[in-house]
Formats: C-alpha cells, sequence, structure tokens
C-alpha cells in the first residue's frame, strides 16, 4: 500500500494506495493538479482558535476517484494541517481514492480503516445507497465518520458533513445561464457524468428541471461520460455529426467540460455552441477565458478540505459541530477568467497559458 504521512503544508501530487484488495495506483498528474483550490469563497472568517485536546491525531479520508479536482480539496487539508502543526499537534491522514468510481471499492476501504485505528473516517460518498451501510457499521464499531466534499448522506449516523449542500442548485444556475444565451430556443445536450454518483444525479435533475421552463429548447440527447474527459470528447464528437444544429451542452463534473470544450474547438465552432460546465480545472478556466466555455460553476473545495479538518479534531474531542457546514458555489464567467486562474493556479499561469 502506497501511503504518505502529512505533517505539513503539501502541494505536490499523492500517491495513492489501495485497500481492501483493490488494485494499487499511483496518482496520474493532469492539468489542473497545481491548483491551490483557494478562491474568494474561502471563509476568512472561519474561527481557527480551537485548541485540540491530543498531541496527535490519525484520520483516514476516502473520496471517489483520483482526480484533479480532489487536489483542491487536499491543499484545504494541508493548510489546516500546517496550522495544527504549528500548535504542536500532529495530524496523520491517510488520502486514498481508486482509479475509477467504484462504490463496492469505497465500502472495502471503510471497513478495512475501521480497524487500523484511525480516530475518524471521512467520506466523499460515492454511492449513498451503497455506503450508507459501511458508514453505520463503522459508527457501530466505535469509529465516527464524516461526510465531505460533493454530496451528503444525511440517513446514516454520520457525525457532520462538509461541503457542497446545493449540487441542484448549481445543475439549475448552468442550465438557466446557457438556456437564457440560447435565446430560449434549440438544441440541448447534456454530459451526464458517472452513474449513481450522488452530486452528478443532483445536477443532472437540476438541468433537466430547468430546461423544462424552455418549451423551445429540446434535449436531443444524454450520454454518460464517468468523469473520463476522452469519453467527453468522443460523445461530443459523436453530437457534432448527430446534430449540426446543436446549439448547446450541459457538462455536470469537472471533466466534461474540459472533453466537450475541446471537441468543440477542435471543430472550429468554439461560441457557436453554448456550453456550461463545472468546476475549475485549469484547461475549463482556458475555454472560459477563449469563449469556448461560456459559464463554469465553481465549488469552494478548499473550504471543503479545510473545515473537514477542524471539525474531525473536535469531534474527535467530543465536542458539538456544525451537523451541515455549506462551503458554496459561484457562476464564473469570461470576464472573470484571468481572476480564478491566478487565485487557483498563481501569478505565472496565464503568462504560460498563452
Amino acid at each position: 500500500m502506497l501511503k504518505k504521512k502529512m505533517v505539513a503544508l503539501v502541494m505536490t501530487a499523492v500517491m495513492a494506495g489501495s485497500l481492501g484488495g483493490g488494485v494499487n495506483a499511483v496518482y496520474a498528474a493532469q492539468a489542473g493538479d497545481s491548483a491551490t483550490g483557494k478562491t474568494s469563497l474561502a471563509d476568512a472568517e472561519f474561527d481557527t482558535s480551537y485548541e485540540p485536546k491530543e498531541d496527535s491525531y490519525k484520520i483516514y479520508c476516502t473520496y471517489k476517484n483520483i482526480h484533479s479536482w480532489y487536489d483542491a480539496i487536499k491543499t484545504g487539508i494541508d493548510a489546516a494541517v500546517a496550522d495544527f502543526a504549528d500548535k504542536g499537534v500532529t495530524i496523520d491522514y491517510e488520502w486514498y481514492g481508486p482509479a475509477e468510481p467504484d462504490a463496492v471499492d469505497q465500502v472495502n476501504s471503510i471497513e478495512t480503516a475501521v480497524g487500523q485505528g484511525y480516530d475518524l473516517i471521512a467520506v466523499d460518498v460515492n454511492q449513498p445507497e451503497t455506503t450508507a451501510k459501511a458508514i453505520d457499521e463503522a459508527v457501530a464499531a466505535g469509529v465516527p465518520v464524516a461526510t465531505f466534499a460533493s454530496s451528503d448522506v444525511e440517513d446514516c449516523d454520520r457525525s457532520f458533513f462538509v461541503g457542497n449542500t446545493d449540487n441542484y442548485g448549481d445543475g439549475c444556475a448552468l442550465a438557466k445561464a446557457v438556456c437564457e444565451k440560447m435565446g430560449g430556443k434549440g438544441q440541448i445536450a447534456i454530459l451526464a457524468g458517472t452513474m449513481g454518483a450522488a452530486s452528478h444525479e443532483e445536477r443532472l435533475q437540476g438541468f433537466k428541471d430547468t430546461i423544462a421552463e424552455y418549451p423551445d429548447i429540446e434535449i436531443v440527447d444524454e450520454q454518460r461520460d464517468n468523469d473520463s474527459v476522452e469519453k467527453a470528447i468522443s460523445i461530443t464528437e459523436s453530437w457534432l455529426q448527430a446534430y449540426p444544429d446543436l446549439g448547446g451542452i450541459l457538462c455536470n463534473n469537472m471533466s466534461n467540460p474540459v472533453g466537450a470544450c475541446q471537441a468543440v474547438s477542435d471543430a472550429g465552432k468554439s461560441g457557436d455552441i453554448i456550453i456550461g460546465g463545472m468546476d475549475h480545472d485549469l484547461r475549463t478556466l482556458e475555454y472560459l477565458k477563449d469563449g469556448t466555455l461560456y459559464v463554469a460553476q465553481v465549488q469552494n473545495c478548499y473550504d471543503m478540505g479545510y473545515k473537514l479538518i477542524y471539525n474531525a479534531i473536535k469531534t474527535i474531542d467530543g465536542e458539538e459541530v456544525e451537523e451541515s457546514t455549506a462551503v458554496g458555489s459561484t457562476s464564473v464567467y469570461a470576464e472573470d477568467a484571468d481572476q480564478y486562474i491566478e487565485m487557483l493556479y498563481g501569478e505565472d499561469a496565464n503568462a504560460k497559458a498563452e
């Protein structure tokens, strides 16, 4: 098992190891790996004065799959770990995700972690109906469990949630922006992410409910890309052939707007097809800047990790924390692309892209 113990701020790629008999996976570098995660959405007023009761803590974090989106969450975790290190407190945490989304693997990893002496297990839930039982069993075995990042599972024994509480609203916001830009008419297609992933399903429903308010907009196709840029490229290329009058594309995860934009750009149709998609991949923000992408819905990933660690330490110490902490998201357009690129990727990112 590949493992990295974090006791200070680390901004490099992570090695992800397997638990529960899974396949060992080395983190693969992608565009977006260097994202700090910290944007103007980060809570500057968050209370960091808490003094832990112990000198060391051990936390296990499991998430859906190895993907650059989680790097931005991890930078928040690392920043909180560094804060506590300054107070003389060591936080030993493991950061694990499978190479591909796998609900069974997540259950196996939780079950294995229960027997390894962790003070708390944090889970970005893959499939709620599958993972909830494993969470309850871990809590019954005496290990508190928190949920974080993209979706919560309220109907289980988890201690708290830190993350996005309105994925449906994000889907509605993207769909409304794209439908309005299309003039309320035309053909639209949907890249629908990973089957069963709660955040993807909620955004997808937001897409559909909002499009239904525009009777002159027709959904011509909906395809699952499974968080794969390559698959999103292939699907979009097929749409460009099948639907020459396609007016819009909606994308519900961080990978598929990159794929959709690449296919549309390669076809010389940037700006002709209105595209809306999730999050902050550097390639996404570059497509936003050049007009291939119309709108990006960017989540506050930094606080998903930062507040997770503070709440985890308090929970382990027996202190009360908020049952659900919403971190928020915002719609970003071309005029704000440079600002977000600089916040997330540094002052030199824009120069390198040009």
